[in-house]
């Protein structure tokens, strides 16, 4: 076997471990991923599903055919600081959205395309710390006309 085809087994040998863990405790605890509402300036509301642990913090949206119409995962980080983010093993473009403490969007990278390869482009940082990032199907935020300096709306659950 050849050395990058075997870096490249071990990576995604590595990545379904994780998602295995991941939904091992989902099903062990009973719980579903935590989900929430997020209100947009136009008024447009999305379902994001909520990544708050390093299991689905790392994962992503990675592995999953499509999302739902506005639908989407919220990553919240521990701190605010510049993160990036790949789409490493997605299979459809996304738009990439960070946010500040303060829910004001900082950074918009649109239309990200998946990433099959074993080492694959990091998105980011944004111009300033952000404790969120908001990844949903590419051309929400051109649909939505958002840009840099919006503010959102969620309510985090404790």
């Amino acid at each position: 076997m050849e050395k990058p085809q075997a870096t490249r087994l071990g990576v995604l040998a590595a990545l379904a471990l994780v998602l295995l863990m991941a939904g091992s405790y989902f099903m062990s605890t009973g719980q579903s991923p935590e989900s929430i509402v997020v209100s947009f300036p136009s008024g447009t509301q999305m379902t994001v599903e909520v990544a708050d642990n390093p299991l689905l913090l790392y994962a992503g949206l990675a592995f999953r055919d499509s999302l739902p119409p506005n639908w989407g995962m919220l990553f919240i980080y521990d701190r605010a600081d510049f993160h990036r983010r790949n789409t490493r093993q997605y299979r459809f473009p996304v738009d990439i959205i960070w946010v500040d403490e303060g829910k004001q969007v900082l950074l918009i990278t649109e239309n990200v395309t998946p990433c099959l390869s074993e080492k694959c482009p990091e998105y980011g940082p944004p111009p300033e710390k952000a404790r969120y990032v908001i990844e949903t199907h590419a051309g929400f935020a051109r649909q939505e006309g958002l840009a840099p300096g919006a503010n959102l709306r969620f309510i985090l659950k404790l």
